[in-house]
């Protein structure tokens, strides 16, 4: 008799993300069965891109959004494909469920009414609690709600994945509420690279054709003032050593309409400089071999994150791999400690807060650094942490089981 196959399933309270499409694949490919639901309108995403990780991909098409007289149509048209997501949360039965914030409002309702009696296993992402030094300055900024939510997620949980360094999770009790009693279980997975992303070395660089370096960034960008200013004026030290920057900026959490507004605020005064080239986005793998033309990736640090310094010091994010996967080295910014301490070990520190950047580039044996960026990418790689990962949830499964 052909064994079943465990069934792995996500909960995605937003977009999907690359790091959730490198997930599924990693379990899919050690022969378990993945499926992802996840609460978002179908044209957020691309649906078949996420089919070759999932097994089955299920889309709430629903978009929550406050009740009114304006938004009364929106409903009615959502309602039936809201009702069939949730008709198969109801009767899917799983091996684990990993829970992706997003809206912990969400996980802990799906988490109460929906996979109680299953190994639930929280991925906050963006860590709330990190953003803020005490509740009412948290209350400035987000709801009580989705704060309460995520304290649920902690506690209530039966195992924590966290992306960034493993001393983060330490900082999360004792500043927004006094106390939370996190699960015991838990384990630092970062957003690896992929052997299916990797791209060879491209030896036909920009920089060939015009002797000029040619820097890229990926990602979106905070609006907060703070965030903004900082980001530009990195972004304008480096034009005005005449260094490119190449721009792929997306974000899957508003309208096109919002998106354009919102690029054009933020780069709209860079249009005119011959060094700066916005693009369009791309869809993740046609992304990487992309920047492969380009020199070097950028990561920016967020001024936002400075208030208490916990994001800056123990986070990381998806850029790494993506840059790593396109043979790219990176400049990042100084304060990004944990980003520094895993570059390092390589000899790939080269900071975005360094007056004359320009010169430090001038200087580097591009070569050697790019053979660094390879030996990274391999040690950085998803399947070698596989072994990790699966341990994790075998024992968080083997103790929900025992549990009474």
């Amino acid at each position: 008799m052909k064994e079943r196959k465990k069934k792995i399933v996500f909960y995605s309270a937003t977009t999907p993300t690359v790091f959730l499409y490198k997930l599924g694949i990693l379990f899919k490919k050690n022969n378990y069965e993945t499926i992802l639901f996840t609460t978002c309108e179908k044209n957020r995403f691309n649906m078949e891109f996420y089919k070759n990780a999932f097994n089955r991909v299920i889309c709430s098409n629903f978009h929550f959004v406050k009740p009114s007289l304006k938004n009364i149509f929106y409903f009615c048209k959502r309602t039936p494909d809201l009702t069939n997501f949730l008709f198969f949360l109801k009767r899917i039965k799983p091996y684990a469920v990993i829970g992706v914030a997003g809206s912990n409002w969400q996980l802990r309702l799906v988490h109460k009414y929906f996979f109680k009696k299953y190994p639930f296993i929280y991925l906050p992402y963006d860590i709330l609690s990190h953003f803020f030094n005490s509740l009412n300055e948290a209350l400035e900024h987000t709801k009580l709600d989705e704060l309460t939510a995520e304290k649920y997620c902690f506690e209530n949980s039966d195992g924590i994945l966290h992306k960034g360094s493993p001393e983060e999770l330490s900082f999360i009790s004792g500043r927004i509420f006094d106390n939370i009693n996190i699960v015991k279980d838990t384990l630092s997975f970062m957003p690896y690279c992929s052997e299916e992303y990797n791209v060879p070395i491209n030896k036909n660089k920009l920089s060939k054709k015009d002797k000029e370096f040619h820097t890229v960034y990926v990602g979106g960008f905070l609006h907060d003032p703070l965030s903004k200013k900082s980001n530009q004026d990195s972004i304008k030290k480096l034009l005005d050593q005449n260094i490119h920057v190449h721009v792929y900026a997306l974000s899957d959490h508003c309208s096109k309409e919002e998106e354009e507004n919102a690029i054009n605020d933020f780069f709209g005064i860079f249009i005119q400089n011959k060094y700066f080239h916005l693009h369009h986005s791309l869809e993740p793998k046609e992304l990487i071999k992309e920047i492969s033309q380009y020199d070097f990736g950028l990561f920016f640090a967020y001024d936002y994150y400075q208030r208490t310094g916990i994001e800056l010091n123990h986070s990381t994010g998806n850029k790494i791999s993506s840059y790593l996967e396109a043979g790219l080295p990176i400049i990042y910014d100084s304060r990004l400690l944990f980003v520094d301490r895993l570059m390092k070990p390589y000899n790939l520190n080269i900071y975005l807060n360094e007056e004359n950047i320009l010169n430090t580039l001038q200087k580097i044996n591009y070569t050697a650094l790019v053979k660094q960026v390879e030996k990274m990418r391999s040690d950085f790689d998803m399947d070698r942490n596989f072994s990790r990962l699966n341990e994790f949830i075998e024992t968080i499964c083997k103790s929900v089981k025992k549990s009474p």
